[in-house]
């Protein structure tokens, strides 16, 4: 027996109270479920007879939940008649019935499916990997020069023509490289969903000829230039750069997206406890002495941030104005320090492992200290390596520059 019905999904909570309103398919204790393109409050959704309802009177408001009712009879007529049809054909599967329904209709179009996947992304507070994806499809769709392409007409040929044509446009293989990782990563998830028929992945046999970037680290001796850097008067402005630098360096090379989130609940102890937004690793690190200076110097009563870059708001366009102004200014400190290369941020990171590495701290204790999530042999390895060990580390890479 199959059971079609309509639910709120009450795992994912909307910062404005909703839920993602849903058609629930169960065959064989198997389950699905189809996502429509609205959203409920728990009062606004009846569950026994599966319909929206409303006690207001405002015109926009009843006729919003007219349309979820509409939407919601559709959709279940839409699968009842799919169910009916394999049922006639015999045995069938519940994503079967997901993926025949989901061929009827435009998500079916990758540029449809990769807007909705961005708008999921937002939603979940995954900012960076939307604004990847948006990066890549805008890039792509700009290539094709229209924004009608089926799941199932992406094709190898297509893609290394893509390619080619960023290279011509004088842009690096790297770029072209990265474009192409986060369409592959649309496009398997799609997959995943249920959205392709075919079996052939069209960025199966794509190869990635990517170039290798100079290295990034520093000399101890640049690191001391760093944190003695007269800042008086008209370089006061730059303080801020230098200190989240150091910062970096003191948390094992902290990605700087980390260090704007931070929050005074990641403060257990003498322990500094985070989740790297990049890949949801926890990593907890000793607090050493002069990683307490920075954080005694920067503490605010009214702020609930351990650093004071999100001071107007915590959204992702707060994140992207305080890290290009910031990233300014770093660079502003290596230009006054005449450094023959752009002082990033991401140096710190780099500098951090090659210390280590310099100072005798095992590879598998490095990619441990900085949470490489990709490394999945080392991962395996180290699942029950002792923070002493990685915090021991930590101080001989601080101490390796100070004098």
């Amino acid at each position: 027996m199959t059971t079609i019905k309509a639910r709120l999904n009450c795992s994912r909570l909307g910062s404005d109270g909703t839920y993602p309103l849903v058609i629930r398919i169960i065959h064989e204790r198997v389950k699905r479920e189809v996502y429509t393109s609205y959203r409920l409050r728990p009062e606004e959704f009846e569950v026994c007879s599966e319909k929206a309802i409303t006690k207001s009177r405002v015109k926009e408001k009843v006729s919003y939940i007219r349309e979820v009712n509409e939407c919601i009879n559709y959709i279940k007529e839409e699968l009842k008649g799919i169910r009916d049809s394999l049922e006639c054909r015999g045995e069938y599967t519940t994503p079967e019935i997901v993926h025949a329904y989901k061929n009827r209709n435009d998500m079916g179009c990758f540029f449809t499916y990769a807007g909705g996947r961005i708008n999921e992304l937002m939603i979940l507070g995954r900012e960076g990997t939307a604004a990847n994806y948006r990066s890549a499809i805008n890039a792509f769709e700009h290539y094709l020069g229209n924004s009608d392409l089926s799941m199932n007409d992406l094709t190898p040929k297509m893609i290394e023509a893509f390619i080619d044509s960023q290279t011509r446009q004088g842009n690096s293989p790297n770029t072209a490289a990265f474009y192409v990782k986060q369409l592959r990563a649309i496009y398997n998830k799609a997959y995943d969903e249920g959205y392709i028929r075919s079996a052939h992945n069209p960025f199966h046999r794509i190869k990635l000829k990517g170039c290798k970037t100079p290295k990034r680290a520093i000399t101890k001796k640049e690191i001391n230039r760093i944190c003695r850097v007269n800042l008086d008067g008209r370089h006061r402005h730059l303080e801020l750069s230098r200190d989240l630098f150091m910062f970096s360096l003191y948390t094992r090379g902290m990605a700087f997206v980390d260090m704007c989130y931070l929050k005074k609940e990641n403060i257990h102890g003498n322990m500094l406890v985070y989740r790297r937004r990049k890949t949801g690793q926890w990593l907890q690190i000793r607090i050493e002495a002069p990683l307490k200076e920075l954080l005694r110097k920067y503490y605010n009563a009214e702020s609930q941030y351990l650093l004071p870059m999100l001071r107007g708001g915590d959204s992702y366009k707060d994140y992207r104005y305080i890290q290009r102004r910031l990233n300014k200014r770093i660079r502003e400190i290596g230009d006054l320090l005449e450094f023959n290369f752009p002082l990033t941020f991401y140096v710190a990171r780099h500098t951090w492992a090659t210390l280590a590495h310099e100072s005798g701290v095992a590879m598998s204790v490095i990619s441990e200290g900085m949470g490489h999530g990709s490394e999945k042999t080392t991962r395996i390895y180290l699942a029950g390596l002792s923070h002493q060990v990685i915090d021991k580390a930590n101080r001989a890479v601080i101490n390796s520059w100070r004098l």
